[in-house]
């Protein structure tokens, strides 16, 4: 008996086969992706091919920078030695806005605001600094992030410590004299600290800016003396102008402060495309009269008159 195979028909069934398995398998990869790109893991791709999307077409280059406990990400673009830098601070991501609710995310903005200003500003040099944990994590890697670094810990002296020796390691590694600082979200919180105990920053901006002011409770002194200029937005909920109030209130009298309310502006949204145009805002020239000097009164050399007495002889 001889059996006979029809070809055709095997090679038809196994294409049929094998188009329902790559189906299946896109399907599945599909699937995969998806759960992947909805997970709040601490490294999701799509957050930082965001971020790399947007500091690209600005020139703007990513680097780690090791400082303390923490490897802090840096987008910078650099090109004039001798001259000042523009530095944008990130918020606490989306644990800005859960922190109030008690559910702390990974703290890698899916939106980083603070990015997008960077990459809108055509100073000649300018940086952008996440926050600690976000697009990276700390210097050992046997230890984890955990919330505090971005919630009760984000404006400790170990952050700030870190943040210092960044704004140092940027000074020293391109030539740099100053700095202007820009924070967004409660980034504000982070810039203000850091203007308010260095000596080399030039001015203060901050954008959608949450104050702690228990943090800055200690260097409000210093801040009356350093130019600002504060942007908020009249439809932001998460920080509405009620919080600059309270941060104006808190620093006293100063002619180094001025602020500018964007009406339909929201805490994300309504600032990018106008951040060309809101950064030629003049900062206030902070002048302040110096104290007349003390000159004390030079005494005179006493005068001596001759005793007038009675006569002798």
């Amino acid at each position: 008996m001889i059996l006979k195979i029809d070809y055709a028909r095997v090679f038809k069934n196994t294409g049929y086969l094998m188009n329902s398995f790559l189906k299946i398998s896109a399907l599945a990869l599909t699937g995969i992706s998806a759960l992947s790109l909805n997970a709040c893991g601490p490294h999701e791709p799509f957050r930082e091919q965001v971020a790399a999307r947007l500091a690209s077409p600005a020139w703007m280059m990513k680097r780690p920078v090791e400082s303390g406990p923490f490897i802090v990400t840096a987008f910078e673009r650099m090109h004039e030695r001798g001259e000042t830098a523009n530095i944008y601070i990130e918020g606490a991501g989306e644990a800005d806005e859960t922190i109030i609710k008690g559910a702390l995310f990974n703290p890698t903005p899916r939106n980083p605001v603070a990015l997008h200003l960077a990459s809108m500003d055509k100073a000649d040099n300018v940086a952008y600094l996440a926050r600690p944990c976000q697009y990276s994590g700390l210097r050992d890697p046997q230890n984890e992030c955990d919330e505090s670094y971005w919630g009760d810990a984000q404006f400790n002296i170990e952050t700030l410590s870190a943040y210092h020796g960044v704004l140092d390691n940027i000074k020293a590694r391109y030539g740099i004299t100053d700095f202007n600082i820009i924070g967004y979200n409660s980034g504000a919180t982070l810039a203000a600290l850091l203007a308010g105990q260095r000596k080399d920053i030039k001015s203060l901006r901050t954008v959608a800016g949450r104050f702690d002011l228990t943090a800055l409770s200690g260097t409000m002194d210093s801040l009356k003396n350093i130019p600002q200029h504060h942007f908020i937005g009249g439809q932001d909920e998460l920080a509405p102008p009620a919080e600059l109030e309270n941060y104006l209130q808190a620093l006293g009298d100063t002619p180094c402060v001025d602020y500018t309310l964007i009406q339909e502006a929201a805490h994300e949204k309504g600032w990018v495309n106008k951040w060309p145009e809101l950064l030629k805002n003049d900062i206030p020239e902070c002048y302040i009269p110096p104290e007349p000097e003390f000159i004390p009164i030079e005494k005179p050399e006493p005068i001596y008159v001759p005793r007038m007495g009675a006569s002798t002889k």
